[in-house]
């Protein structure tokens, strides 16, 4: 089982402090976010790591070969030469080769949780899974998730809320069985010129076409998304309170 971290993005709300780093290197609680990340991986015994660097990406890759964490200094590095001009499903299909044919645990790089998360994820039936928040609170910009007979039939930004199970929070489990066709489906984005899209998308059009897709019901677990100064200020509260 690998961990693929995608860090490529800009971090454009956060500025100006990801001028100069990537967003996963901006600390919370005095620990950037991609040591709390390769930790709580390291929890749920999983330290093959890929990172997928970007924006910044010299930085982050400087700061792992320098880390006092050996699966941290050990991890594969990859670069998305379009992480400015496409969509994010180009971070995970340039993670390919680094992931071969092994199981993987993809995490957007942005998200800080507590330690209830991943082992969720890992005992949930395969050969897909997606983390899940059933929050309430649905808008616009969360990546929501309609269920049907105990799996993900849609995801997408799109949904109504009121269709909406919850939010898939950017983290998946996908089984070496499936992950084939993940690439494929990615790799067919390019060619349809989807290439704005997010690899959600790619995950949409294999659950329209039948393949199951699970969930790990996250709900009571401790996790914030950084986008803004206000989802820092949210998970600064949270690793004051030692919840994360």
């Amino acid at each position: 089982m690998k961990g693929v971290l995608l860090a490529a993005g800009r971090g454009t709300r956060l500025e100006p402090i990801t001028l100069d780093r990537p967003k996963c290197l901006v600390p919370v609680g005095g620990v950037p976010i991609v040591d709390r990340m390769i930790r709580r991986l390291a929890e749920a015994g999983i330290d093959d790591l890929v990172v997928v660097t970007g924006h910044c990406g010299d930085v982050l890759a400087a700061h792992l070969a320098a880390s006092a964490d050996r699966c941290a200094r050990a991890a594969t590095v990859v670069y998305n030469e379009h992480y400015h001009d496409w969509g994010n499903f180009y971070s995970l299909l340039v993670a390919r080769d680094a992931i071969g044919g092994d199981s993987f645990v993809k995490l957007d790089a942005d998200v800080v949780m507590d330690g209830g998360v991943l082992p969720a994820l890992l005992a949930a039936p395969g050969p897909a899974v997606l983390a899940i928040d059933r929050k309430p609170d649905l808008g616009d910009e969360e990546m929501k998730a309609r269920v049907a007979g105990g799996r993900v039939v849609a995801l997408n930004k799109r949904m109504a809320p009121q269709e909406a199970f919850g939010e898939s929070i950017g983290i998946e489990r996908i089984d070496a069985e499936l992950a084939p066709t993940v690439f494929d489906q990615l790799a067919q984005l390019i060619e349809l010129g989807e290439t704005d899209e997010y690899y959600e998308r790619a995950y949409e059009r294999m659950m329209a076409a039948g393949v199951a897709f699970g969930y790990a019901d996250i709900t009571a677990c401790a996790w914030t998304e950084i986008d803004t100064a206000a989802d820092l200020a949210r998970a600064e509260q949270l690793a004051a309170a030692g919840l994360i």
